[in-house]
């Protein structure tokens, strides 16, 4: 391998190896923060009163989330409502075109 080839691999093949490492790092502390958040909420007292005052609003936030979504269909029923009026007038005109085309005048 030419000697510029080789350098710029090792620094490749660094750099790779220092994102990695980076990237398991990070997992590791996120995983670590999450599963010391769970302890608490799941087997302390204070965590059990703390998921008993956020229950009522995160039913809130599930039921407000089913209502939007039911609005984004309906947008969506509404927009493929839209598109195929367009298409059937679109559809109309064209033939209204060919059939005057079609006609010869005597």
């Amino acid at each position: 391998m030419a000697p510029v080839l080789e350098g710029a691999y090792r620094w490749v093949t660094r750099r790779a190896f220092v994102n990695e490492t980076r990237a398991i790092t990070l997992g590791a502390i996120v995983g670590a923060a999450v599963g010391a958040a769970a302890g608490y909420l799941f087997f302390t007292e204070r965590g059990k009163y703390v998921r008993e005052r956020f229950e009522p609003a995160v039913e809130e936030l599930r039921t407000e989330f089913a209502r939007f979504q039911k609005t984004v269909e309906r947008l969506g029923e509404m927009a493929n409502d839209g598109i195929r009026a367009v298409n059937e007038f679109n559809a109309a005109r064209a033939q209204s075109s060919a059939y005057r085309g079609s006609q010869t005048s005597h």
